[in-house]
């Protein structure tokens, strides 16, 4: 069942819980109650299977009636689509076995008060007439939130009515035979007394963190419950109270006469085995079983002295009747070794071994060393793993299956292939995320050229077309930047005894951005160089600002007041009258960067060093400059952007 999907029209699947030989078990979300419950849904490939339809609808009903603070309840029972479940109560805990090994040692009154919660349980659905056949840590589930923790019994799918009689021997036998009692192991039929021994078997994993029994097969752990002693739990644990240790040794007595023969009985016992009134009590030692209950090889019957018979005979009878003994005396034997393993290994679970990346040779063999068997197959691809090999298993690993289950297996296609596109040409910011995405590495490096806008892919390391594994793949983009051109330097020339039309056309030689200014001197003739800036030999960039003051030649008005006034206004008038003068220039857009640019001029009414003015342009724009100047007087202009100059000349009055 997907996550999404409502089971019934009303539990909303959140996520899986678990997953069984028989059923699955997912957390759900009841939007009538709006509650978290768990659903555990019959296994779609076991609907046909009328047994295991049956077996699981006997465990709604032999928990329906059931209503105990420690037992998971069954809320609800239903069909949908052809698929039995049961909603269940939802416990956010781990199960017993997992408690016990995460807060082993456990104080020993709290595992008085663990072992009590779980006989009241029990021994309530032993009042209604149920036996539960299936009692392990795995069955009991712990909800730490509680405070003392609670604990509860689960997982009734093979308990029935004590009043059902239809139950085959085999099907009497389907507990964990860690937990299994020797009755059952001898083929004999589960009783309450069955649940007693388990519940004894579970004391002693809380007291020890180990069950008393292990095998390298299940046939041989279930010889040592028929005919092992228990082990001493003082040698193991000195400290552990003897009333509690006796709790044990009764409960898990071969001789099922000699346990308690009620849980209400064992639970009376718990609650007093920690007074200091019982620290004295003798060790409980069970009697050993009768020994005609055992199986033993027959005396060979004595003939009559006074049957007659051939003495050459004689030998050959006795011979013959001794190994007809001995064959019926060992048949027995035989046949209740094979019933117990024969019935142990079909009910015996079996862990879903890891199987990933491994070849389907491999995983075929690896699941059949764990007595299961390959499902079905299906392939998709998978980038981590290589074709042919295996991604997962369904069930997961480390999942419990019945012996001679299915296996179903997910096998790598291979890698996802990507047929390598053309990205020459292209930006690579609108790109980048993109490729990133699909797993490539990528690389950039960069090349100086005109003929790609900077940013621009102008060579891939995969050419276009080729089919490539994307992940962790590294690929190397060249991408364009703008050539860089360095600025040519220019040596200023001393321009001393220069006029203004020669200092002019070198200035346009040079590619230097001329600025003139005027004024009266008495030692430099009129029209000439009076000083330059920058001064001579030293250097300036090409494109650069070479301002230098020409002179006017000395100041004449020194005869008399009225000749000085009369020149002062002729002064002031010729100074006065400037001229109107144009020029058109055009500003180149750079597609690489800002276009934000400032003019500068030099004429009668602005300075070179304040701005003309400021613009934006988004394509080559052309300006015209207007220059206010008087006459013989030269004008200047800079166009910058981004600090650097762009264009520059001047003008003449």
């Amino acid at each position: 069942m997907e996550k999404g999907y409502l089971v019934g029209g009303r539990y909303e699947i959140l996520g899986t819980l678990g997953e069984g030989g028989m059923a699955n078990v997912y957390l759900a979300n009841d939007t009538l109650l709006n509650r978290k419950v768990a659903v555990k849904a019959l296994r779609y490939d076991l609907q046909d299977d009328e047994s295991v339809k049956r077996r699981f609808g006997r465990e709604a009903k032999a928990t329906s009636g059931l209503s105990n603070p420690n037992i998971v309840n069954v809320l609800d029972v239903g069909n949908d689509n052809g698929v039995q479940y049961i909603v269940i109560e939802y416990v956010d805990g781990p199960n017993l076995k997992k408690y016990i090994r995460d807060h082993f040692p456990i104080p020993y009154h709290e595992v008085v008060d663990i072992m009590k919660q779980i006989c009241m349980a029990v021994s309530d659905a032993h009042e209604h007439g149920i036996i539960h056949r299936d009692l392990k840590p795995e069955n009991i589930l712990v909800d730490e939130k509680k405070d003392p923790l609670q604990v509860k019994v689960s997982d009734f799918g093979i308990a029935l009515a004590l009043s059902e009689r239809s139950i085959t021997r085999t099907n009497s036998l389907l507990g964990s035979v860690h937990y299994m009692s020797p009755e059952q192991i001898k083929g004999r039929s589960a009783t309450v007394l069955s649940d007693i021994y388990a519940l004894g078997i579970i004391l002693f994993e809380l007291l020890t963190k180990h069950v008393p029994f292990t095998g390298d097969t299940a046939v041989t752990v279930a010889l040592k419950h028929s005919k092992e002693e228990m082990p001493d739990l003082r040698k193991i644990d000195p400290n552990i109270p003897q009333p509690l240790e006796n709790a044990v040794l009764k409960a898990t007595a071969k001789d099922p006469d000699q346990r308690y023969q009620s849980v209400k009985e064992m639970c009376d016992d718990l609650n007093t085995c920690l007074m200091p009134e019982r620290a004295d009590e003798p060790k409980f030692i069970p009697t050993p079983i009768n020994d005609l209950e055992e199986t033993r090889v027959m005396e060979p019957i004595k003939e009559s002295s006074d049957k007659a018979a051939a003495p050459e005979k004689k030998p050959q009878k006795i011979s013959r009747k001794r190994k007809m003994i001995l064959m019926a005396s060992m048949v027995p034997i035989v046949l209740i070794l094979f019933l117990i393993a024969m019935v142990i290994k079909s009910n015996q679970e079996t862990t879903v071994p890891d199987l990933f990346n491994l070849t389907m040779k491999q995983a075929n063999v690896m699941l059949k060393s764990s007595n299961l068997t390959v499902g079905d197959v299906s392939k998709e691809n998978d980038d981590d793993v290589d074709a042919g090999h295996v991604i997962k298993s369904i069930p997961a690993k480390g999942l419990k299956l019945k012996n001679g289950a299915k296996v179903n297996l997910v096998v790598s296609l291979g890698a996802t292939y990507y047929k390598m596109p053309k990205l020459v040409g292209k930006d690579y910011e609108d790109i980048s995320d993109n490729l990133k995405k699909r797993g490539f590495k990528v690389n950039l490096k960069y090349r100086s050229t005109n003929q790609y806008d900077p940013g621009t892919i102008v060579q891939q390391s995969i050419p276009s077309g080729k089919k490539v594994v994307t992940k962790n793949k590294s690929l190397t983009l060249t991408l364009a930047k703008a050539k860089t051109v360095k600025p040519k330097v220019v040596k200023v020339r001393d321009l001393s005894g220069y006029n203004l039309k020669s200092i002019q056309d070198y200035a346009s030689e040079a590619g230097l951005t001329l600025n003139t200014s005027y004024q009266y001197s008495d030692e430099v003739e009129e029209g000439l160089l009076i000083s330059q800036t920058p001064t001579a030999n030293s250097t300036i960039s090409q494109g650069g600002t070479l301002s230098v003051v020409i002179s006017k030649g000395p100041d004449t008005d020194k005869t008399t007041s009225n000749d000085k006034d009369s020149n002062n206004s002729n002064s002031n008038n010729n100074s006065s009258s400037t001229n109107t003068v144009t020029k058109n220039i055009t500003i180149p857009y750079d597609s690489s960067g800002n276009n934000d640019v400032t003019i500068y001029i030099s004429d009668a009414t602005h300075s070179i060093t304040s701005v003309y003015k400021s613009m934006t342009i988004t394509a080559d724009t052309p300006v015209t400059l207007s220059f206010n100047l008087k006459d013989g007087q030269t004008g200047s202009y800079i166009v910058e952007r981004n600090n650097k100059t762009v264009l520059g000349g001047s003008v003449n009055g």
